[in-house]
């Protein structure tokens, strides 16, 4: 693996960059994607996003977040190197790279990253990909401004669950305060991810929750979100991955799970408190993520097919 000042070296030999993530971005993705593409525009290099997803609805508040708006789905032809951030494996990414001939850099903090850059730096100790895009700015020279702190600000935010899942460490609060000296309004960032829910989303929440089902002795919540609840609401391509954490709210369960219903197949959200690993499970079936939030996505399969898979497994750890 690389180090961070040998990245900081490729990049600054070379002109033009294509920045990307995983598919589906989250605050993580769209923030250091956004961040880097900023910090790289000061040094006086050519660089763009590229992404086959558009930006979430509760990230549009972010800079650059109108620059992603799927015309750039793959590398520039002139671009001198792809550069991946937030994402594990070449197969998640965001864009399509089929006929770039250019090199790939891959930054990461996923501990599971299949090393698949021609240079690759992957922390898993970073509490988030902003958390190291921000030392890689440092490594760069490049001044930040209000701007790219809050697109930090707010991957780490998000990756941490606002602080309080177990990967927030003491370096995360030291570069979280860095970053409040950019006169970021954090309480603002807050209300725009949390607290601007349309009210199609609330009528959702009340759908899942009212039917979701407690297993296992009540150690698992397992939550649905069907295309016929979509469909009555009126909800077309409205992100629902959130609602996964509602099930960890009640007392002495262990883990969540949520199952969303989409016209290719069953996409799977893992969540998990204490010590159970959720990885360890959605490796199982190709997906990857974190020991306490992982995800899965499952191509030409019924919801019902995944349900009784996705158990099966469970009940190997919790029974």
């Amino acid at each position: 693996m690389n180090s961070l000042s040998e990245i900081a070296d490729i990049i600054k030999a070379n002109h033009s960059f294509g920045v990307t993530y995983h598919v589906s971005p989250d605050g993580d993705a769209c923030g250091s994607v956004m961040a880097l593409v900023q910090g790289l525009r000061k040094l006086g290099k050519e660089a763009y996003i590229i992404s086959r997803d558009l930006t979430p609805d509760n990230l549009g508040f972010l800079p650059l977040s109108m620059e992603i708006a799927g015309h750039n789905t793959k590398p520039k032809n002139n671009s001198d190197i792809l550069i991946a951030l937030d994402c594990g494996n070449e197969e998640r990414l965001s864009c399509d790279i089929s006929d770039f001939t250019g090199m790939i850099i891959n930054v990461d903090h996923h501990i599971t990253n299949d090393m698949y850059g021609r240079f690759n730096y992957v922390d898993s100790s970073s509490s988030a990909t902003s958390e190291i895009i921000y030392s890689l700015l440092n490594e760069l020279d490049i001044e930040l401004d209000t701007s790219i702190a809050k697109c930090l600000y707010t991957g780490i935010l998000t990756d941490t669950g606002s602080f309080r899942h177990s990967n927030t460490t003491s370096s995360t609060h030291r570069v979280v305060s860095n970053l409040l000296n950019y006169n970021i309004n954090h309480t603002k960032i807050h209300s725009a991810l949390f607290d601007n829910k349309p009210f199609s989303k609330l009528k959702l929440i009340g759908r899942v929750l009212d039917d979701c089902k407690l297993l296992f002795n009540g150690k698992l919540i397992l939550l649905y979100v069907t295309k016929q609840m979509l469909n009555e609401l009126n909800i077309d391509n409205m992100d629902t991955g959130d609602l996964v954490s509602y099930g960890l709210q009640v007392e002495n369960t262990e883990v969540s799970v949520l199952l969303k219903e989409t016209d290719c197949g069953v996409k799977v959200s893992l969540r998990s408190k204490n010590e159970f690993d959720v990885r360890n499970i959605a490796e199982k079936f190709g997906g990857g993520g974190h020991i306490k939030a992982s995800g899965i996505t499952f191509n030409d399969c019924t919801l019902s097919e995944v349900k009784d898979k996705i158990l099966n497994e469970f009940a190997k750890e919790l029974d």
